[in-house]
């Protein structure tokens, strides 16, 4: 007898045994009907045995896949992962595979085969109610009623009733079916992804020599067809790309796959026109904004091996690529590779890195700023370093630190003189400017001038964002948004005012100091619609405009050679943020936008903004000195204990009672620090935001050994939530616990 080991879209950290049916060829990686707590559940098949468990087991009803949707890569993958970052392999799947195919679920109520209805129960017992349901049920054919729509239908009438009554009598039951948008997966499957026609693929550029020296270790390892980890440290515009194209290339002609992961989907645009030019049609992209049809079109092409080239963003890395050779990660330093919410918290450069071991594949971690974290083990040997230290065209840019202090009196609007002068120049000459704020809206709050009440939103512990352009006040949190008062809810003055500024506002000052100037402006808000992005980055490619002011956004990876001059306005504010990354973030962002300037043949120049100016990350980035900010920040991890000198672990508690979640955040700090020690465990204190959408948030963060493996720490987190869980207190039950390895923040 066999058995097959399930996972469901659930929390539970743990497989499901059911038996298979002997006339029943089941293979690993497929999805199965099995009834699971009443209903029809979606499971996927992560293990096949003949080992029988202890207790009764219930047989798979029905194999939904012909062939495995799921690779034994990827089923490897997602259970280090479940381990590693302590989750289901359920949700690791809900993350892994496009809804066409996924085991995240809608309950839908069909009818019962007449073949498979009880012979003691007829039409002639029902009730009204029972009938009426049964016939509309019965209309719908093998599709049935989606379970909340027919809930919907019939709310508050008898017929919600008969929904058990008819379950019990076997004429209807529920069913979990994909929960997605694609009508026919069976078209989807066959169908090929579009593609344009009239795309032919160019030859990539000849290496320069520093960027053949760095590729020749990846070119040996390649050929040598076994695990190795890369770190490409070249400054901006030194080529990395290039670099990438070439290993790819090789990798295709010894029959391989390639993935190449970029930071988020703002960078996406850019990075598939390059690959696209000399990929074609081996290219796919997958990404969150693509409709469900468009990605699993997408997925089966890559699946089928069609595309052999996939780029997108972090959950790219789970693309069922065939045979895969190499994967890339471009600008590893992004926070973005970062999942938080919800689980699987992933970071997508450790899967990576794991999934190239896995498959024996090479993995190049890219980037100017480094991670301090992959720094270091870079220096312990476990990636190999390679360097680019020069552009092989153009000049790194000149950076002036302007402190603000000195510049009270000589202000254009929110410019200094030096920035605003060296704008207007580049104009004059025909070039382009970028303006970093890395804040959205028109001002950063409104206040009022009497009493200083500052209006937060009802459902969070934020201050509201003020927006000129709707004359709103909007949560970035909640999304709760209303009207800006006519006075002072406190006290009931009307003297209310906009303070601190957002990219709104620099964009309306910015029109008012340069008229004549075309301006385009790159943040959320500007960006919410799809291709949004890429129409704005195509036309300041193509000189349509002036000046480009945005978020941070503008600091990845954008090329725009007519480029000149870059400004950074209120640089500092990356330091407000609460978080032992502070000062690094601080200095990739500054790294990152000044590399925007000077890749052609004109040169460059940066002007930095900031109250802050002798801070470390500023006077580094002055000089485009990584390895000086490098130093001095891995001595202040250091002698402070943080990453790369210990792993985190944070809990995140979470729920609407407030004196539960903090109540339960104690106690899980007493159980943490019986088990590790007063020193390593922070907390528990209030989370950055305490409350977001009617929910307070708390957090206990835990300092463990930075070479601890899964196999050690999975036992160990398990054993304190289990300690967790055990305590029955009253209203403890709503306050959820969230484990999050490797907190970045």
């Amino acid at each position: 007898m066999r058995f097959a080991e399930l996972a469901f879209s659930t929390a539970v950290r743990q497989t499901f045994t059911y038996r298979i049916p002997e006339s029943m060829q089941l293979k690993l990686g497929t999805r199965v009907w099995v009834p699971l707590r009443g209903v029809h559940a979606i499971g996927l098949v992560v293990k096949i045995h003949d080992i029988e468990p202890p207790f009764k087991t219930q047989p798979v009803n029905q194999c939904l896949d012909e062939e495995p949707v799921v690779s034994e890569e990827i089923l490897r993958l997602a259970e280090w992962i479940s381990t590693f970052y302590f989750c289901s392999q359920g949700e690791v799947f809900q993350t892994a595979l496009p809804s066409a195919v996924g085991i995240v679920a809608e309950e839908r109520l069909v009818s019962v085969p007449a073949a498979e209805r009880p012979s003691k129960t007829s039409m002639k017992s029902f009730s009204d109610a029972e009938t009426s349901l049964w016939e509309d049920v019965e209309s719908k054919g093998e599709k049935g009623w989606s379970l909340t729509g027919i809930k919907r239908k019939y709310r508050g009438r008898k017929e919600t009733q008969a929904i058990s009554s008819l379950k019990k009598k076997g004429w209807i039951r529920v069913l979990q079916v994909p929960k997605t948008k694609v009508r026919s997966l069976e078209e989807v499957k066959t169908e090929s992804k579009p593609s344009d026609s009239s795309l032919s693929t160019h030859p990539i550029h000849p290496l320069t020599q520093a960027q053949v020296h760095a590729f020749e270790p990846i070119r040996k390892a390649l050929n040598e067809v076994k695990y190795q980890s890369f770190l490409l440290h070249g400054v901006t515009g030194s080529g990395k790309t290039e670099v990438y194209l070439h290993a790819i290339q090789q990798a295709l002609s010894a029959g391989k796959g390639a993935i190449v992961l970029v930071p988020e989907i703002a960078l996406t645009p850019q990075t598939v026109a390059r690959f696209e030019r000399h990929f074609g049609p081996k290219l796919a992209v997958l990404h969150s904004r693509q409709t469900d049809k468009e990605k699993a079109l997408a997925w089966f092409s890559i699946q089928r091996g069609e595309a052999t080239v996939v780029v997108g963003p972090r959950s790219a890395i789970f693309a069922p690529v065939n045979n895969l050779g190499i994967i890339v990660v471009d600008e590893e330093h992004d926070s973005s590779y970062k999942q938080f919410d919800p689980a699987p918290r992933y970071h997508a450069r450790d899967v990576a890195l794991m999934r190239a071991s896995i498959a024996q594949a090479v993995c190049i971690l890219g980037s100017a700023t480094p991670s301090i974290t992959t720094w270091e083990g870079a220096q312990q040997g476990k990636h190999t370093l390679l360097t680019l230290t020069e552009r092989p065209f153009g000049s790194m840019p000149e950076v002036s630190i302007l402190p603000m202090q000195s510049y009270r009196s000589a202000m254009k609007g929110p410019l200094t003189v030096e920035l605003y002068s060296a704008i207007e120049e580049a104009l004059e000459r025909q070039e382009q400017s970028i303006l970093l704020l890395n804040r959205r809206g028109s001002a950063s709050y409104i206040q009022c001038a009497s009493c200083g009440h500052i209006p937060e939103c009802p459902q969070c512990s934020v201050s509201m964002t003020y927006h000129k352009p709707k004359n709103m006040l909007l949560c970035h949190y909640s999304g709760h948004a209303h009207r800006v008062p006519s006075k002072c809810e406190l006290c009931g003055s009307k003297e209310i005012e906009p303070q601190g500024m957002g990219t709104q506002q620099l964009e309306e000052d910015l029109r008012t100091l340069y008229p004549d100037a075309v301006i385009r402006r790159m943040d959320r808000d500007s960006t919410s619609k799809k291709d949004e992005h890429a129409a704005i980055y195509q036309s300041v490619k193509h000189g349509e405009a002036d000046i480009l002011l945005g978020t941070q956004m503008l600091a990845k990876g954008l090329d725009f050679p007519n480029v000149t001059v870059v400004g950074v306005l209120q640089a500092e504010n990356e330091l407000a943020f609460p978080s032992w990354r502070a000062s690094e973030r601080l200095y990739q962002l500054m790294s990152q936008v000044a590399g925007r300037a000077g890749r052609a043949d004109r040169p460059g120049h940066v002007y930095v903004q900031t109250y802050l100016s002798q801070h470390e990350a500023f006077k580094a980035a002055e000089k485009h000195d990584y390895l000086r900010f490098v130093t001095h920040e891995r001595a202040v991890r250091e002698a402070s204990m943080y990453p790369p000198f210990c792993r985190m672990v944070t809990f995140h508690v979470k729920g609407r009672d407030s004196a539960r979640v903090i109540e339960k955040a104690q106690a899980l700090a007493v159980i943490l620090r019986k088990q590790a020690g007063e020193s390593n465990v922070l907390g528990p204190a209030p989370a950055l935001i305490e409350k977001i959408q009617n929910r307070t948030h708390w957090q206990v963060s835990l300092k463990v050994d930075p070479h601890s493996k899964a196999s050690q720490l999975y036992p160990f987190l398990d054993q304190v939530m289990q300690q967790v869980d055990q305590s029955k207190k009253q209203g403890w039950s709503s306050v959820r616990v969230n484990v999050d390895v490797d907190a970045v923040d």
